[in-house]
């Protein structure tokens, strides 16, 4: 597995801090007082770039996109060629919790994927995971990896987002809708807690059977990383 890092900036952390000194004067702005934003901002992301260079010679195939429904997102993705499956798992987290090891079997691990995940080998050349497993129950983030890898066509993409806090710390859950190959538009649909802190150590061991990994860092609070079957 080879594993590179890039540079990137975003528009979305000045942008809420522009808007809040306005409100509030020019004091410093935490981190927390940006958390949810209720208007969508503009967020630049070399990580999204590099998503669909790895992908843009295989039109006519399936992109899975793990997030809120989006008439931005089908509409820029079927303008490309492309097929856009969509499953909301943040959604349905809330509708089956589950808290830890203890409290959650393999019944309840597969009864999970299998209502909500039911795809075959290879079905797509492209997965948007965005910041997902920032918020899923730790007996479901291995399982859920292995299933991206199992959907993924050899050589496919995979798009996900990690926050830079500490365990337990809330942080945004939003909406990503694509504006163009390199530009996201951020939304938040509040907050929740952190579950765990990945450091790019742990993100190399999740993504281990993986090809190649590559870092993408960015002025926010959030890591882009592109993943390589």
């Amino acid at each position: 597995m080879s594993v590179t890092s890039g540079a990137g900036d975003s528009l979305l952390g000045e942008n809420v801090r522009r808007l809040l000194r306005q409100v509030f004067g020019d004091q410093a702005v935490s981190p927390s007082a940006v958390a949810t934003p209720s208007t969508p901002f503009p967020r630049r992301s070399n990580g999204l770039r590099e998503f669909w260079r790895g992908i843009e010679s295989d039109p006519g195939s399936g992109i899975l996109d793990l997030g809120s429904t989006s008439q931005a997102n089908l509409s820029f993705i079927t303008g490309l060629g492309y097929k856009l499956y969509t499953e909301d798992l943040f959604r349905a987290l809330l509708r089956i919790p589950i808290a830890d090891k203890s409290q959650a079997g393999l019944s309840e691990e597969d009864r999970f994927f299998r209502e909500n995940l039911n795809y075959s080998d290879g079905q797509f050349s492209g997965i948007l995971c965005w910041d997902l497993l920032d918020f899923l129950a730790e007996p479901l983030v291995k399982p859920l990896v292995e299933c991206l890898y199992y959907f993924l066509q050899p050589g496919g993409n995979l798009l996900t987002f990690f926050h830079t806090g500490t365990p337990g710390q809330d942080v945004p859950v939003c909406q990503y809708r694509i504006r163009s190959s390199d530009t996201l538009e951020v939304s938040g649909r509040g907050s929740n807690k952190l579950r765990r802190h990945f450091n790019n150590r742990a993100i190399e061991n999740l993504f281990r059977k993986f090809s190649s990994v590559k870092f993408y860092l960015s002025r926010d609070s959030l890591r882009e990383v592109v993943i390589v079957r």
